[in-house]
C-alpha cells in the first residue's frame, strides 16, 4: 500500500482533482484550494476521503489476495495518504529545510502558480514523467497576494534565500475582484493572473 502511494497520489490529484474541473467534492474541495492556497479542506472531509478509499481499497485487495494482505496494503496505503496531507501542507506553510524540500515546495507552487495541469506528483515527480506531464519550473513566479507565508519579507519581496527559485509579481493585497477571477482560474485549470 505504502509503496503504491506515488500512483495513487497522481491519479488522484490528475483525473479526480483537476480532469473533473469542480465536479465532486474532491474536485472542488481541491480547487478552491488552488484559487485560496491558505484553505485546506477540513479534518472531516480529509476523513471521508480516507474512508472512501478504505471502502475502494479493501475489498479490491482482498478480492485479489485475501482480508490479512487487505488490511496491510491499506493500512499502508492511509498511513502514506496522511503522511502526504502533512506534507502537501508544509509545502504551503513552512520554508524548505533540506534539497528535498526546495525541489518539493518548487515542483508544486509551480503546479499552482504556472501550470496547473502539470506536476501532479506533490512528493515524487516519478508519474509525471511517465505520463508526459513533469516539467521542470526553472525560477517560479509567484503572484505577491497569494505567496506562502515563508517566501516573502515583511516589504512584500522575495526572501534573499529564495531569490534563485522564487519571484514576485503583484501586490500583496488582492482587488476587490480579484478573489472571484483566482477561482474562475482555479476552476478552469489555469494559473492565476499576475497583476503588474
Amino acid at each position: 500500500g505504502a509503496a503504491s502511494w506515488t500512483a495513487t497520489e497522481y491519479g488522484l490529484h490528475r483525473f479526480l482533482m483537476h480532469e473533473l474541473r469542480g465536479r465532486g467534492l474532491a474536485s472542488v474541495e481541491h480547487l478552491k484550494h488552488h484559487a485560496d492556497v491558505t484553505y485546506f479542506s477540513p479534518a472531516s472531509k480529509k476523513l471521508a476521503s480516507a474512508a472512501a478509499t478504505t471502502a475502494v481499497a479493501y475489498p479490491a485487495t482482498a478480492a485479489v489476495a485475501g482480508r490479512r494482505w487487505a488490511t496491510a496494503f491499506t493500512a499502508g496505503l492511509l498511513s502514506m495518504y496522511f503522511g502526504y496531507e502533512v506534507a502537501h501542507r508544509r509545502t504551503h506553510t513552512h520554508p524548505p529545510r533540506n534539497r528535498y524540500g526546495r525541489w518539493a515546495r518548487r515542483h508544486h507552487l509551480h503546479h499552482h502558480f504556472g501550470a496547473p495541469m502539470r506536476n501532479f506528483g506533490v512528493t515524487s515527480p516519478l508519474w509525471d514523467k511517465v505520463f508526459g506531464t513533469y516539467d521542470d519550473p526553472g525560477v517560479v513566479t509567484v503572484p505577491r497576494r497569494m505567496a506562502p507565508v515563508w517566501l516573502l519579507d515583511e516589504t512584500g519581496a522575495v526572501k534573499e534565500e529564495f531569490t534563485h527559485d522564487y519571484l514576485a509579481k503583484g501586490t500583496l493585497h488582492a482587488a476587490a475582484d480579484q478573489a472571484e477571477q483566482d477561482r474562475n482560474a482555479a476552476f478552469a485549470n489555469v494559473a492565476p493572473a499576475l497583476d503588474p
